[in-house]
Parts: structure tokens; C-alpha cells; sequence
């Protein structure tokens, strides 16, 4: 795989932290505003159930291919973290922290996965990876 198909996987799974980030802080406000707009594919548990099948295989391909090469252990760290608490907090989140907990809790593990994709960017961007083997 080229570098630069590479660094679109970590782009891609940033975007869908981002996603599930923006689901969690703008949709009570649309709800509020367009209440219409409910249904069973925005409920939290299937909304992050579904990005969970999204995020996980783009973050493992994505931070595996960087990391076999640059062997950066923050990345690995931030990457299993990231993924941990959106794993955890997709399955169990409403009955583990409620509500806002939860919002809270998916946002953290987003930014934490979101953090671990860029720095897989930036380590492959100064190794000059080619993750090619």
C-alpha cells in the first residue's frame, strides 16, 4: 500500500471520529429543533454501533500499516485507547454512564483516536514511510 493511500485511511478514520463527535453534540439540538428527524438509525446505541463497524477496520489497517514501520508507541497507545473506549462506550455506554455520559465519554474516545491517526500522519510524514512490504 503507497504512502499516500496511507495517510487517506488515517484521514478517513478521523473523519469518521469526527462523525460520531458531531452526532453526539448536534443531535439533541436537531431533535429539539426538527423533532421529524428521529429515528431508529440516529438512536445513540445503533448510531455508534454502525460507525463502530466503520471506525474499527480503517483504524486497525490504517494505524497497523504506520506503526509496522515507525513503531511509534504513543500512536499504538493513543490508537488503543481510542478504540477502547469507542468499543466500550458503543456496547455499553447508556447503561455504564447515562446519557450525557456517554456523549461525553464517545467524544474523548474520538479525540483520542483522532489524535492517534494524526500523530500516525505525522510519524509516516517524518519516517517517509512507504508502508509498502
Amino acid at each position: 500500500m503507497s504512502e499516500h493511500h496511507d495517510n487517506r485511511l488515517d484521514g478517513i478514520a478521523v473523519f469518521f471520529s469526527g462523525t460520531c463527535m458531531l452526532h453526539c453534540l448536534i443531535l439533541p439540538m436537531m431533535v429539539t429543533l426538527f423533532p421529524i428527524i428521529q429515528s431508529s438509525l440516529l438512536e445513540e446505541k445503533y448510531f455508534h454501533l454502525i460507525m463502530l463497524v466503520f471506525i474499527l477496520p480503517t483504524s486497525l489497517i490504517a494505524l497497523s500499516l504506520g506503526c509496522r514501520r515507525h513503531k511509534d508507541q504513543i500512536t499504538v497507545a493513543l490508537g488503543t485507547i481510542g478504540l477502547v473506549i469507542l468499543s466500550v462506550t458503543a456496547v455499553w455506554g447508556h447503561s455504564l454512564f447515562g446519557f450525557t455520559g456517554e456523549r461525553i465519554v464517545t467524544t474523548i474516545g474520538g479525540l483520542i483516536l483522532a489524535s492517534a491517526h494524526i500523530q500516525n500522519y505525522r510519524c509516516c510524514q517524518h519516517a517517509d514511510c512507504e508502508h509498502e512490504e
